[in-house]
């Protein structure tokens, strides 16, 4: 092993990254978080707690000093030992040298390589060699390499040890490779890392074997992983946010070091990035959907747009600065990226992200802190981290979450709270008499599943519309839900069933930890930190309370509202969430002008805003085949399923959402 060309390799990627500036140029920044799990770790005590750890731990776990057992179950849940073993905690150690100047952290940070690499003298599987934990140990070793350098502590026995265990760490990732990594995070976090790495430590990285495998492999993964619409296959924006992470950095480090880039990889980390920020709530977090946590993304923005040259992105993050950790993970350049994409000015992400592939949709009445939100989502199933979510609906109102997903608690097969937060009833959907073909078996799999139909979509201005269906059995029956969205904060749906017999149709609702919901005579009360709302019904109102999960490892009891209706071979209920001083009222639609529409067939609900203005929706929940087919609501003549009157003094304005 020529260890003179190894270290002239790590010395260029410091230079790259500017390590020397580092602790100036992040000097009077709040580096107390970083530094205080620097101590932690100092003290060999452990909790997981950053943005994207995929399995956060807060309770921290104190390890005996000296040799680690590094196969440990703590929390009594092995996914504390897989996020011991990722060690990107050396990321953390290697900063908060430069930024204090004392070694004292990378020599830490050293001794933990030192530790791990000693434990493993050969690549055998267990607890703390899982392929996906290997992937991202690997980077995070090599990492570290170029600033444990600068300081000093990088003696010539551990470069050549941990250079020799990272090659056969890509060994046993060649060796154990499964045909299911093509589709899954695991996959591409594994080859993208690889070529992270040899693209740090190989002067002609593109010569070596194990480069030519993982990039061909990368390749693959790309385009099976990452649909057309940007979102990640998996149905996960915690995994999605992943495979966007080890994307970024791969194409980072081998653009900078004038490696080859693998084909298709910056358009997939593009698509991944303008979905992910499509998604972003307006106060900067993601909803918990599927395996994920409610986190704040404005950082990961921030990176992206640096990365990738994006201004639009960098507007959206709000942020002329990256994260401590950005900094170091991939160097000085990508901040200064960041900060001459904020400068420009013009660039906006569009209002509306309409995921054909994914079936994920997302509407916005603007990107200010302010704005209502709308996410509809019914889509395949995807992964073992996609939930039964078909036809789910998120609403945010004034910049507040209200309607929510409620997470993903835990990984471990033993909890009751792992298959039930994964499926149906956990999620603000329509139930057929409360009870659902999709049909979560432990931790990961599904004894049952039924099957989405492609979800239509309309946008007229400030009216969005969105159009699902679920075909489910015993009894066979089609649930559909026909939602309209208006940018000034008022949502309308009409829920919908066809099965044969008498049946129970039940809509559910989880609020937001943070939104009270009271009893009312005109429906439910909804007090949240953006003001007061109500949710009304033609359906049966009840109030409840159920635990969802917006961290990992972590409980909070939340409000909970069902509507039901009765129904015998199809039926329906209309419900709407709006502001507590909009005046709600059912309306009629008509028939050759002046012939009340039975409303087994048509039904229409208007909202009246102070000062007058007022939208009233209708929606047919058939095909008018008898009759006169002539309609009109508000005096306003139509012929078409979905209608929005807008009316302001005598004016009078149609949308056709649905023909």
């Amino acid at each position: 092993m020529n260890l003179e060309a190894i270290r002239k390799r790590l010395r260029r990627a410091a230079r790259l990254m500017r390590v020397s500036e580092m602790g100036e140029r992040l000097h009077g920044r709040d580096l107390s978080v970083l530094l205080a799990r620097a101590d932690e770790v100092m003290a060999d005590t452990y909790t997981f707690s950053k943005t994207w750890d995929m399995e956060r731990c807060r309770v921290p776990f104190t390890l005996p000093a000296g040799a680690y057992d590094w196969n440990v179950v703590n929390n009594d849940d092995e996914e504390w030992c897989f996020m011991l073993n990722r060690m990107d905690y050396l990321e953390d150690l290697a900063l908060a040298s430069l930024v204090t100047g004392d070694e004292k952290y990378a020599r830490k940070a050293a001794e933990l390589i030192g530790s791990w690499v000693d434990a493993h003298p050969t690549i055998v599987p267990e607890l703390s060699t899982r392929t996906l934990d290997t992937g991202i140990r690997i980077r995070s070793m090599v990492c570290v390499l170029p600033a444990l350098d600068a300081v000093g502590v990088l003696a010539d026995e551990l470069l050549e040890k941990t250079v020799a265990s990272v090659r056969d760490q890509i060994a046993s990732l060649r060796e154990r490779y499964l045909p299911k990594y093509e589709t899954s995070n695991w996959g591409s976090i594994q080859t993208l890392a690889i070529l992270t790495v040899l693209a740090t430590l190989e002067d002609d990285p593109a010569s070596d074997p194990d480069w030519a495998w993982a990039a061909g492999r990368a390749e693959s993964q790309m385009a099976a992983q990452v649909y057309p619409d940007g979102i990640d296959w998996e149905q996960s924006t915690m995994y999605h946010v992943e495979v966007l992470l080890y994307s970024l950095r791969a194409l980072h480090v081998l653009e900078a070091q004038g490696a080859p880039v693998p084909r298709g990889l910056r358009g997939a980390a593009e698509r991944l990035s303008r979905a992910l920020a499509a998604q972003m709530m307006p106060n900067g977090c993601i909803d918990a959907q599927g395996d994920s946590d409610r986190t704040d993304v404005r950082g990961l923005m921030a990176l992206c747009a640096g990365v990738l040259g994006d201004t639009a992105l960098a507007v959206a993050s709000g942020r002329t600065e990256l994260d401590p950790g950005d900094v170091f993970a991939f160097g000085c350049d990508v901040e200064d990226a960041l900060v001459a994409c904020a400068g420009e000015k013009g660039a906006e992400l569009p209002l509306v992200f309409d995921g054909v592939d994914s079936g994920l949709f997302v509407a916005r009445s603007s990107w200010d802190a302010d704005a209502n939100l709308t996410e509809f989502s019914s889509g395949p199933l995807g992964s073992g981290h996609g939930h039964s979510d078909n036809l789910h609906v998120t609403a945010v109102y004034h910049g507040a979450p209200v309607l929510v997903d409620g997470g993903r608690y835990t990984y471990r097969e033993d909890s009751p709270e792992r298959p039930y937060l994964k499926g149906p009833l956990a999620h603000n959907v329509p139930l057929l008499d409360g009870r659902s073909s999709c049909a979560p078996k432990g931790s990961w799999g599904y004894s049952d599943f039924g099957y989405p139909l492609k979800t239509y979509a309309r946008h007229a201005g400030g009216v969005h519309y969105f159009e699902g269906a679920l075909v489910g059995h015993d009894p066979m029956h089609v649930l559909v839900r026909k939602l309209v969205a208006l940018d000034c904060g008022i949502w309308v749906c009409a829920d919908e069933a066809l099965a044969e017999g008498g049946h129970e149709l039940v809509s559910r609702f989880h609020f937001d930890p943070e939104a009270r919901v009271e009893a009312a005579d005109a429906g439910c009360r909804i007090i949240c930190p953006a003001g007061e709302l109500t949710l009304g019904s033609t359906g049966a109102l009840s109030c409840g309370r159920e635990d969802i999960s917006l961290d990992y490892n972590a409980l909070s009891e939340a409000d909970l509202v069902e509507a039901r209706s009765a129904l015998s071979e199809r039926g329906g209920q209309l419900w709407w969430l709006s502001s507590a001083d909009v005046r709600v009222s059912p309306a009629q639609v008509l028939r050759g002008g002046s012939e009340p529409v039975d409303p087994a067939l048509a039904e229409a609900v208007r909202f009246e805003l102070p000062g007058g203005e007022f939208y009233t929706v209708a929606f047919f929940h058939g095909e008018a085949y008898t009759g006169v087919k002539a309609f009109a609501l508000e005096g306003v003549s139509f012929h078409a399923k979905t209608v929005v009157v807008h009316g302001v003094g005598d004016a009078r304005d149609l949308t056709v959402l649905r023909a």
